[in-house]
C-alpha cells in the first residue's frame, strides 16, 4: 500500500465550453496536478511535475510564444513542486522516481529540478517527441529545453517492464474494461501503469492502492474534469483538433465513463480538475515523513 498527496503546481485557463460538452462559456481554471506517492520500499515517487516559472522563460520566443498565448499560464516560484515539497521537508534528492504521464509542458516543467531522479515514461511517447524541434514541437505542446540533457540515460521505459498477472478484482476489472495490459512497475503489484493514448501519444495513467485500501487511478489528460466521466460529457469537437489521436481519445474516454459506472469506489483523478483539491480527504493524506 502507498500513501499519497496531491499538489497544484500552477494552472492554466481555457474556455469551459471547449473543455466540457454543454458547458456555458467562461474562463475555466485547470490546475497542473502533481501527485506525491510514497512506496514502502521504493520511497518517494512523483506523478508529473506541473508548471514552474521555467515555462515563461522557454516560451518567450517564437514558436513557443504561440503556446503561451493559446494557453495562458499562471505560476509563481513558490508554486513549483520543488518549493512545495521543501515546505514539507522533502528535498529533491529524496525523489527517487518521476512518473511522466506524457511529454506536454504542463506535466514536465519541473524535471530539471530533480537531477538524481529516475524517469518512468512510455518509450513510444519519448521516441515520438525526442527529435521534434521548433514548430513541430510546439504543435505537440512539447518544449524540448524542458527535458534534462541526460533524460534518456535516466529513463525507465514502461513498455520494458513486465505486464501484471490477473490480480485484485479491481485491477482485473480495469484491465477488462480497457482491454489493455497493466504494466507492473515494481513487480509487486503496487503500481500499475496503463496506456491511455489519445490526448498524447504514449500517455500513461497510474493505478495503486492507498493506505485505506482504496484504488486510486491517476488518468492524466484522458479526461479533464471529474464531471466529464460522471456525466459522460466529453470535450467539444473543437478540442479534438489538439488531440494526437481523436479516435483513441474517444475510446479511452468512453472506457473511463464505463469504469466509473461499474465501480464508483475507484478514485479516478484527472490531472486538471479542481475537485480533488476541494475534498479534505484527498489533501490530508499522512505518512510522508
Amino acid at each position: 500500500m502507498l500513501t499519497y498527496k496531491l499538489f497544484q503546481a500552477g494552472y492554466c485557463t481555457h474556455d469551459a465550453k471547449v473543455a466540457l460538452k454543454d458547458e456555458p462559456s467562461y474562463e475555466m481554471k485547470f490546475p497542473a496536478m502533481v501527485a506525491l506517492l510514497k512506496h514502502p520500499i521504493k520511497g518517494y515517487i512523483l506523478f508529473d511535475t506541473g508548471y514552474t516559472e521555467r515555462f515563461y522563460e522557454e516560451t518567450k520566443k517564437f514558436p513557443f510564444s504561440i503556446y503561451a498565448k493559446i494557453t495562458p499560464v499562471y505560476v509563481k516560484a513558490e508554486d513549483s513542486i520543488l518549493a512545495q515539497l521543501e515546505k514539507e521537508n522533502i528535498f529533491a534528492d529524496e525523489i527517487r522516481y518521476i512518473f511522466l504521464s506524457h511529454f506536454h509542458a504542463d506535466h514536465m516543467c519541473g524535471l530539471k529540478d530533480f537531477p538524481n531522479s529516475i524517469f518512468i515514461c512510455s518509450k513510444e511517447a519519448y521516441h515520438s517527441v525526442k527529435t521534434k524541434k521548433g514548430i513541430g514541437a510546439a504543435k505537440s505542446a512539447y518544449i524540448p529545453d524542458l527535458l534534462p540533457s541526460d533524460f534518456e540515460e535516466r529513463a525507465l521505459f514502461i513498455e520494458d517492464t513486465k505486464t501484471a498477472p490477473v490480480g485484485s478484482q479491481t485491477s482485473s476489472m480495469i484491465s477488462k474494461v480497457f482491454q489493455k495490459p497493466l504494466y507492473d512497475l515494481w513487480g509487486d503489484g503496487s503500481c500499475l501503469a496503463i496506456n491511455l493514448s489519445g490526448h498524447a501519444k504514449g500517455q500513461f495513467g497510474l493505478i495503486f492502492e492507498d493506505e485505506k485500501k482504496e484504488t486510486v487511478f491517476l488518468v492524466a489528460d484522458s479526461v479533464w474534469r471529474s464531471a466529464a466521466f460522471r456525466e459522460n460529457r466529453p470535450p467539444s469537437k473543437l478540442a479534438y483538433f489538439i488531440m494526437d489521436n481523436a479516435k483513441e481519445y474517444k475510446e479511452n474516454f468512453g472506457k473511463i465513463v464505463r469504469l466509473h459506472a461499474l465501480e464508483k469506489g475507484i478514485k479516478i483523478i484527472p490531472s486538471h480538475c479542481e475537485e480533488p483539491f476541494l475534498v479534505n480527504n484527498f489533501t490530508k493524506q499522512r505518512g510522508f515523513k
